[in-house]
């Protein structure tokens, strides 16, 4: 065992003596157990349902509130959605507002169904969700006391990072901090290298001030993401536009905390009689300062909801149109080893001299086999390449209709469609579509078609990692997604599920597109975790979870590798349950070692290809952390 790995064991080691004792001396001051912690609910309740069952006693008009299923949660931002919902009990009227009837129908109808733009389209368009059974948020009809009753939430965490292919520990503590609907996550971290020496990353004010400084903050809110206003400064998670087939759970926190990407979401939601919407997304400021970046955006609207017309489904058809521009799509090559490291730097330097050939001449006859030429030709390509910029847009419209609206079941009608905006042919379209949900259970199901170079959700979770890579080793020339993906006709379906049943968690998707001949697309990922009913009977244990991602099945460029990890000399693609750099696998585990404190395992089992020697080899990421909540 090396000394970093004795130093990160012994770093976890203390961090559980110092955090079980303080803790456990809390609990026994306040003779902690299950049943004297539920007065804590008076002002964090564990579930929503709890707070509905107090209000059927007192409040006489209950049937008019909406009925929300929300998961415990010791979040702040959950417990001030709470209050929203506390608040909305109070004053039933104001669900009504935005669409009047008459007196005399206004006591047996149901809420008006919701918008399916954005506000509405994280839930209902991809899980066939509305604002009311989705997960809750404040609304400018926050009571203050919802807002008062926001503390600053501390989080500790130690953890074991990759930084240039070397595990550093991780020291960080973490800082929610509300301020009335303001809100401010600090990051507070130390490094501590391979040599036990802690690092000046992020603190080097000196020479790296923007760095040292924009590492420190998360993020910064104003509002949620379903108010009138909402902003977001930092790390952004799960952005979905529309109803996916552009912009689908995007995120720049991918590899947080390696990386650190300050980018921006604002919104204004339902802002006229007409119910219009605005989203925009910008990635990453220091990329945008750097000629790259990208851009989103989506306008919305309802064109019939101003006309007060008494047709509960027509009056909420929703139009919308969405536009996602990547600046430069090479801009990751700005961050690669490869034509930017020491090596590659003084070859190009030693090609510059007189005495390069007999140079050239001692480095072939010491490595048999290699063309210096051919090396640096290769790096002063992907030089040239890096320097350079390429744009890609894609445009995009869809419209939805909720067909069914009650408290057992929602049932929403869409179709989508987007297309490329350079020469090249690429488009996709979904029709129909359903969004459904029930109880439990929230599903979408759609039809697809692909024409050209494209594919449904281009600017999904993972796009900043698959957004340009390196295929050719002799060549060397890398190409980005929208040049990597075949030019297909392509039909299928796609569907995407995530239920709760207590025993299991499982939320996936899975796509099937299919063409002439042997063309195909396939991919699905999905998570299987144990549920809260079992979990709850577990002593310690509050995470337990297994999940599996693989993406461009059957495509021409996905090629199968042997059990050596040599591509295969049949030339066979890959299958849905090869190894490839698409592909990974891994699980959670997470056990409470005091009250508030976990120790949370993510082990990741990935692939990656060797850029020496063309081969498929391990790509396994670890991540051991300790997680506190004060």
């Amino acid at each position: 065992m090396n000394k970093a790995s004795k130093l990160h064991i012994g770093l976890l080691i203390v961090a559980l003596i110092l955090i079980h004792s303080p803790l456990q001396t809390v609990a026994q001051v306040f003779d902690y157990d299950d049943d004297e912690i539920q007065i804590v609910d008076e002002f964090v309740p564990a579930d929503v349902d709890e707070v509905q069952a107090i209000d059927q006693q007192t409040a006489a008009d209950i049937d008019d509130t909406q009925t929300v299923n929300q998961p415990a949660s010791v979040s702040i931002d959950e417990t001030q959605a709470v209050d929203q919902q506390i608040s909305a009990d109070a004053e039933p009227q104001a669900v009504d507002q935005q669409a009047p009837v008459s007196a005399d129908s206004q006591a047996d109808r149901q809420p008006a169904p919701s918008d399916v733009t954005y506000a509405d389209t994280k839930a209902a368009g991809e899980l066939g969700e509305t604002p009311e059974d989705a997960e809750p948020k404040p609304s400018l009809g926050m009571s203050a006391l919802g807002y008062a009753l926001a503390f600053p939430s501390p989080e500790f965490s130690i953890g074991v990072v990759t930084i240039d292919d070397e595990p550093w520990t991780r020291l960080a503590l973490g800082l929610d901090i509300p301020i009335w609907k303001l809100g401010v996550f600090l990051d507070l971290e130390l490094f501590i290298d391979n040599d036990n020496k802690v690092s000046n990353k992020g603190w080097d004010f000196r020479n790296s001030p923007a760095d040292a400084i924009f590492r420190k903050i998360r993020y910064i809110r104003y509002g949620f993401e379903e108010e009138p206003l909402f902003v977001r400064f930092g790390g952004l998670e799960e952005v979905t536009l529309g109803y996916g087939i552009i912009m689908d759970r995007f995120t720049n926190m991918l590899n947080y905390p390696n990386e650190k990407l300050l980018g921006l979401q604002f919104y204004l939601n339902d802002v006229s009689p007409y119910g219009i919407t605005v989203q925009t997304l910008i990635s990453d400021f220091a990329e945008v300062a750097d000629d790259g970046g990208i851009f989103a955006g989506r306008l919305a609207f309802k064109p019939l909801q101003a006309l007060n017309v008494n047709m509960p489904i027509i009056r909420n058809l929703a139009i919308g149109g969405t536009v996602a521009h990547d600046r430069n799509t090479y801009a990751p090559m700005r961050k690669w080893r490869r034509g930017g490291s020491g090596a590659d730097n003084l070859l190009l330097e030693i090609h510059k001299r007189d005495w390069y050939e007999e140079y050239r001449d001692l480095y072939e006859e010491l490595f048999p086999g290699e063309n210096l030429d051919d090396i640096i030709a290769r790096i002063e390509r992907e030089v040239e390449i890096a320097e350079s910029t390429r744009g890609f847009t894609v445009l995009g419209i869809d419209a939805g209709l909720q067909l069914v609206y009650t408290r057992l079941l929602n049932l929403t009608l869409y179709s989508q469609y987007a297309q490329r905006a350079d020469d090249v042919t690429g488009w996709a379209l979904a029709v129909p579509g359903f969004a459904f949900r029930m109880w439990r259970l929230r599903a979408n199901l759609e039809y697809r078609m692909v024409e050209g170079r494209y594919t449904p959700g281009f600017f999904d979770t993972y796009y900043l990692d698959e957004r340009l890579l390196r295929f050719d080793l002799v060549d060397s020339i890398p190409k980005d997604k929208s040049q990597y993906l075949a030019s297909e006709s392509l039909q299928g379906i796609f569907g995407r599920v995530r239920m709760d049943i207590g025993i299991l968690d499982l939320d996936g998707s899975y796509q099937h597109l299919f063409g002439e001949g042997d063309a195909k697309d396939q991919h699905y990922e999905g998570i299987v975790g144990i549920g809260s009913a079992v979990m709850e009977r577990i002593p310690r244990l509050n995470l337990a979870e297994i999940y599996v991602r693989n993406t461009n099945i059957g495509r021409s460029f996905n090629i199968k590798y042997d059990k050596d990890g040599e591509p295969d000399e049949s030339g066979k693609l890959a299958g849905p349950f090869d190894r490839t750099p698409f592909m990974f696998w891994g699980y959670r585990a997470g056990v409470e070692v005091a009250l508030g404190a976990s120790v949370i395992l993510d082990y990741r089992y990935g692939w990656r290809v060797d850029l020496d020697n063309g081969r498929l080899v391990p790509d396994n990421q670890m991540l051991l952390q300790m997680a506190v909540m004060f």
